[in-house]
């Protein structure tokens, strides 16, 4: 089974860090990403940058909306993710267990549906995650679902022949969500997800642009099947 574990931030507590401190956190992630690589249960990890460099698409009545900024105002925010594969969620609580930085923040483990890793070479300078987000108050009917994952497999082959496509996932809902935390020197596991919102993550396009407008066109077609779409670039090593 694979599972996406979510690393929530604080990003005004983060960016408060010292320089050093900050390596100190890199240096165990990538130690934890080693491990991973090590049992075979890795499989992609992103490190997202801050969210005011985000712009959420949303389709209303009167046409495509851009506002700058996530989809929900919150002081904890997604930060990055690791997508593992594991063989129960039992376990992959307990590799969420090992990754540093839940002092300000937690881990959302979520078990993953259908996706893909792409396979292609990527002929762009940037990567960016584009967040499906999915309102938990409406209910799609069965024709909608096979219509989204047909819409949502289309664009991943248009992305793969245009040298754009890096991975993509569908989540379970937040109702499938275990939220772990540090607390007093122990870890705290809790059922749901780490921000209780009408509107939630569903997946994720992870593609290769030059630019952010570009991007942005790209994501326009994910937020015509769904609420609203976050556009967010991903951190990539200088």
């Amino acid at each position: 089974m694979k599972f996406m574990l979510m690393i929530i931030d604080d990003e005004k507590a983060e960016a408060a860090l010292a320089p050093g401190e900050i390596e100190k956190i890199v240096a165990k992630h990538n130690e934890f990403g080693r491990q991973l690589r090590a049992t075979g249960k890795y499989i992609d990890s992103r490190r997202l940058r801050f969210t005011n460099e985000a712009t959420t698409i949303r389709q209303t009545a009167g046409g495509t909306t851009y506002v700058d900024g996530p989809f929900a105002e919150s002081k904890e925010v997604l930060g990055g993710y690791y997508l593992i594969e594991a063989n129960s969620k039992p376990e992959a609580i307990e590799w969420a267990k090992k990754l540093p930085y839940l002092e300000v923040g937690g881990v959302e483990v979520r078990p993953c549906r259908t996706g893909a890793q792409g396979h292609v070479p990527i002929r762009a300078t940037n990567q960016y995650m584009t967040l499906f987000i999915v309102d938990s108050t409406k209910r799609m009917e069965r024709d909608a679902v096979f219509n989204a994952i047909d819409r949502h497999y289309e664009l991943s082959l248009e992305l793969a022949a245009a040298g754009k496509f890096v991975s993509s996932r569908a989540l379970e809902p937040p109702s499938a969500a275990s939220t772990i935390r540090w607390k007093n020197g122990a870890h705290i596991v809790s059922d749901g997800p780490f921000a209780e919102t009408r509107e939630f993550i569903g997946g994720f396009f992870v593609i290769a642009c030059d630019t952010k407008d570009e991007a942005l066109k790209w994501a326009e077609q994910l937020s015509a099947a769904n609420e609203a779409c976050e556009v967010r670039p991903v951190w990539l090593p200088s």
